[in-house]
């Protein structure tokens, strides 16, 4: 008889345990990241008068678009935006939420064991179900170090968190790691192996960056920015600043994101493994 739980709890673990290493290192690789940032602010923020100088010779469009003011590295909040969460950490995270994601699938195949896993007695559903649900927590786990390596790291310099700014930062975060791996849990249940599944969220991940850089410049291409990810992803300065979400680009995460899930669930269960 079979179970009625809507997960696996074999493959759940097995996921964990397969990733453990990977997650220690991630886990390592933010929590110095982070504290290194926070640590280097005090020393940037003497330095104010020579960075308004720098400044003043890069184009007002590019500076938009990059999201660089000199306002922006005088407080914690618009340093660290700049300096690690418009961009670099999410390219930290997006990679480990493409190895998991393609794991899923293509990774299985890719290992030749597609056909030992996927003929257990339980429905393939499940299976594939299982091992999203606990890739999805092993990301949780490496947003979490990021918020308290941060957070020990104002305090190591003297400054005070905004825990408002930083909570609707971690819900920004789930929103965009959701649609990350519901995204890349789709190609793999697409493609026969995992360089495919990378080639297309590489792809996809470096175009959305590029429009959203451009968007700034061409009013051509900002016709077409609702195609980037990173709009949804909005100001991280603002969201830690103000400590409000847009509940609008949650729901683009969300709603997208529940999409390719579903329709990386039909395809896995139909599609000949």
């Amino acid at each position: 008889m079979r179970s009625k739980k809507p997960i696996n709890y074999s493959f759940f673990k097995k996921i964990f345990w397969d990733y453990k290493w990977s997650i220690l290192l991630y886990s390592l690789i933010v929590l110095l990241y982070g504290m290194l940032i926070v640590g280097i602010f005090p020393t940037v923020q003497k330095e104010t008068a020579g960075l308004e100088k720098l400044l003043e010779a890069y184009p007002p469009v590019l500076k938009e678009a990059l999201g660089i003011s000199t306002s922006s590295l005088n407080t914690i909040e618009g340093f660290l935006s700049v300096e690690y969460f418009s961009f670099i950490w999410v390219g930290i995270v997006g990679i480990l939420i493409f190895s998991l994601g393609a794991s899923i699938v293509s990774g299985e195949i890719d290992k030749g064991t597609s056909e030992f896993s996927f003929t257990f007695p339980v429905r393939r559903q499940k299976i594939v179900l299982s091992k999203f649900i606990a890739s999805y927590f092993l990301s949780l786990i490496v947003i979490l170090i990021t918020l308290i390596s941060v957070i020990a790291g104002i305090y190591i310099i003297g400054e005070t968190p905004y825990f408002k700014g930083l909570l609707a930062f971690f819900m920004t975060a789930l929103a965009l790691s959701f649609f990350l791996l519901a995204l890349t849990f789709f190609f793999s249940s697409i493609f026969d192996n995992k360089g495919k599944v990378y080639g297309a969220c590489g792809g996809i991940f470096v175009l959305s960056y590029l429009i959203h850089i451009l968007a700034g410049i061409s009013d051509k291409v900002s016709d077409f920015y609702f195609l980037s990810f990173f709009k949804y992803y909005g100001s991280p300065e603002t969201i830690l600043t103000s400590g409000n979400i847009e509940i609008k680009n949650i729901f683009v995460f969300s709603l997208t994101g529940l999409i390719f899930l579903i329709f990386g669930l039909i395809i896995s269960e139909k599609r000949d493994l």
